[in-house]
C-alpha cells in the first residue's frame, strides 16, 4: 500500500499529512488528529465537512486525495462552550484532604474539565474543547453505528476522548502551577453512550430494543485517568445518562417542593419530572437542528452563526463574533421560525408559503423551491427551507411529545408546574418566548423558567469534591422511574399532536 502526503493550512498554520490509497479525505484528516465536524459520521448526508480542496469547495468524506494537493480547513476557534453553572457549595469537612479532583462534563458536542482544591474545595480554573470526535458523528447514535460498522471502532473512539481528556486536565493543572501527581480523582458525567465509550464498553446493546446498556454505573469500575482514581456518574437508563443525574443532584430538584421539570435538550432530548414524591424520567431523539445541524445553513454556535432573530419594521438579527452572518446555530433557528411563523410566511401546519401567498411586504425575502414552499432569505447566504423547517418541526413534537407523556404520568397539566428548569447550552442560548411559540416549551410565566447553565458539569463538580454528594447522587438515579418511550401508543399519538404550530394545550 503506497503512502502519499497534502498539505493542509488551518488558522495560518502549513502541515503536511499522509494518506494511504483508498482514504477518504475525511479519513485522513481524523488519522492526523483534525477535528473536522461530520454531523452525519461521514455519509455524504450533512454537507457540514465541506473545505477547500486545491481553490475548490469538496466534501472530505467524499473525494480521496491526491499527492500534492492542498486542502483549506475553516478556523474551529470562536464558538462558545458553556460552563458557567449554578453554585457548587463547599461540602463539610470530613478529614484533612489533599490533593486535586478533577470534574469533567463529557457531552456528545463539547468536554469541559474542572479543577478543585481538596483542601479547601476552591475552584482552581476550567478548561473546555469541541469534543474530538466529532469527525466520527454530530449524534451518539453515528458513534454507536461507528464502533460497529468498524473493528477497531471502539477502540478509536475511546482512545480518542480519553486522550482529550487527558490533554485538558494536563493543561488546567499546569495553568494552577499544580503537577499531575498532585491528582487524586476524576469524577466524569456524560450521556450513558458516551461514559460507555469512554470506559472502552461496548455501546451495541443501547442501539436496539431493549436498549439495555452493560452497566449503569451504579458500582465503581476501577477505573483510572492519569493514574487517579475515575468514577462515573450513575446513569438511569441507556438513554438517560449520568448528565441527567448530575443535573438533578445540581438543581437539588429530588428533593424540592411542588412540581418540577428538568430539561436538557440537544440531539438527545433527556427529561424529568419531578413531583408526588416521583420522579418520571424519558429520552426522545431530537435530532440535530437543534444544534444547527441537518440544516441547510447551519452550524454549530461559532463565529458568524446568527444566534437570535426579531423583526422590527425589519429583520434584525445577532451574530457570533458580530461579523457576517455565515450561518444559523440552534437558537437562531428557533428564533426566525418563530418570527416567520407570527409573521404569517410559516402557516401553523408547517409550511413554508411562496411569494405569492406570504404577506406582500415581506416576499423580497422569499423565492420559490420549485416545489410549491418558499426559501425564506435572511442574508444572501443565509436561508432557510421548507425541509429545514420540518426538521425543526419533528425535532420539537418530540420534545414536546416526550413533554407530555411525563404530564399525564403525574395527572398534571402544564400550567400546573412550579418551574421548568432548563439545563445546557439550548437553556442558556434560547429565546424561551421563541420556544413556546412554536410550542417546544409549554406556555407557562416567565418566572417558572429557570436556566440553569452546565448542571452536568455542576452535579460532577459536587460529587468531585463531597464523598456525601455522591451517596446522593446515586439516591437521585435510584428514584428515576424510567418511561421507555420507543413503540408506546401514548408517545407517538402525543408526537403526532406537537408536529404543527398549533400550541394550543389540550
Amino acid at each position: 500500500m503506497s503512502v502519499s502526503s497534502i498539505e493542509v493550512r488551518c488558522g495560518g498554520k502549513r502541515r503536511a499529512v499522509v494518506f494511504s490509497d483508498g482514504e477518504t479525505l475525511l479519513a485522513a484528516l481524523r488519522n492526523a488528529g483534525f477535528s473536522l465536524s461530520a454531523a452525519c459520521g461521514g455519509k455524504g448526508k450533512c454537507g457540514k465537512c465541506r473545505v477547500r480542496i486545491n481553490g475548490v469547495q469538496r466534501l472530505a468524506c467524499r473525494v480521496a486525495p491526491a499527492e500534492g494537493d492542498v486542502v483549506e480547513l475553516p478556523e474551529t476557534a470562536g464558538g462558545a462552550i458553556l460552563t458557567a453553572t449554578v453554585p457548587v457549595a463547599a461540602p463539610t469537612p470530613v478529614g484533612a484532604q489533599e490533593g486535586i479532583a478533577a470534574a469533567v462534563d463529557l457531552g456528545t458536542t463539547t468536554v469541559a474539565v474542572r479543577l478543585y482544591d481538596l483542601k479547601t474545595a476552591a475552584e482552581l480554573t476550567t478548561r473546555s474543547a469541541w469534543n474530538a470526535q466529532a469527525p466520527y458523528g454530530g449524534d451518539v447514535l453515528s458513534r454507536i453505528r461507528y464502533t460497529m460498522d468498524s473493528s477497531n471502532g471502539l477502540h478509536e473512539l475511546s482512545a480518542i476522548i480519553r486522550r482529550q481528556t487527558e490533554e485538558l486536565i494536563l493543561a488546567a493543572l499546569a495553568a494552577c502551577g499544580r503537577g499531575q501527581d498532585e491528582l487524586r480523582s476524576v469524577f466524569l458525567a456524560g450521556n450513558t453512550v458516551m461514559q460507555h465509550i469512554f470506559a472502552g464498553l461496548s455501546v451495541r446493546p443501547i442501539a436496539a430494543a431493549p436498549f439495555k446498556p452493560e452497566t449503569l454505573f451504579a458500582d465503581p469500575m476501577g477505573d483510572t485517568l492519569l493514574g487517579a482514581e475515575l468514577n462515573y456518574a450513575p446513569c438511569v437508563a441507556g438513554y438517560v445518562g449520568g448528565d441527567i443525574t448530575a443535573g438533578l443532584l445540581a438543581s437539588g430538584l429530588c428533593s424540592a417542593e411542588g412540581n418540577s421539570l428538568f430539561l436538557d435538550i440537544g440531539t438527545n432530548g433527556e427529561m424529568a419530572l419531578v413531583g408526588g414524591g416521583k420522579v418520571s424520567c424519558c429520552a426522545v431523539a431530537s435530532g440535530p437542528a437543534f444544534e444547527g445541524a441537518g440544516i441547510s445553513c447551519g452550524m454549530p454556535a461559532l463565529k458568524g452563526a446568527v444566534s437570535h432573530v426579531r423583526y422590527d419594521r425589519g429583520f434584525l438579527y445577532e451574530v457570533v463574533g458580530a461579523g457576517e452572518a455565515a450561518g444559523l446555530c440552534g437558537s437562531g433557528l428557533i428564533d426566525l421560525v418563530a418570527v416567520l411563523l407570527r409573521l404569517g410566511c410559516i402557516d401553523a401546519g408547517g409550511r413554508l408559503l411562496p411569494p405569492e401567498l406570504a404577506p406582500e411586504d415581506l416576499r423580497r425575502h422569499i423565492r420559490p423551491d420549485g416545489q410549491g414552499n418558499g426559501v425564506f432569505y435572511l442574508t444572501e447566504k443565509v436561508y432557510l427551507t421548507a425541509a429545514d423547517v420540518r426538521s425543526l418541526q419533528l425535532a420539537k413534537a418530540a420534545v414536546a411529545g416526550g413533554i407530555k407523556v411525563l404530564l399525564r404520568r403525574h395527572g398534571l397539566r402544564a400550567c400546573r408546574l412550579d418551574r421548568v428548569c432548563l439545563a445546557g447550552g439550548f437553556g442558556n442560548y434560547i429565546d424561551p418566548k421563541s420556544a413556546m411559540a412554536i410550542g417546544i416549551l409549554p406556555e407557562i410565566l416567565p418566572q417558572r423558567l429557570f436556566s440553569l447553565g452546565n448542571t452536568s458539569l455542576a452535579g460532577a463538580s459536587m460529587a468531585a469534591i463531597d464523598p456525601n454528594k455522591r451517596c446522593e447522587l446515586r439516591s437521585c438515579a435510584e428514584k428515576c422511574q424510567y418511561i421507555e418511550l420507543s413503540g408506546l401508543r401514548e408517545f407517538t399519538e402525543a408526537f403526532t399532536d406537537h408536529i404543527t404550530f398549533d400550541t394550543t394545550e389540550d
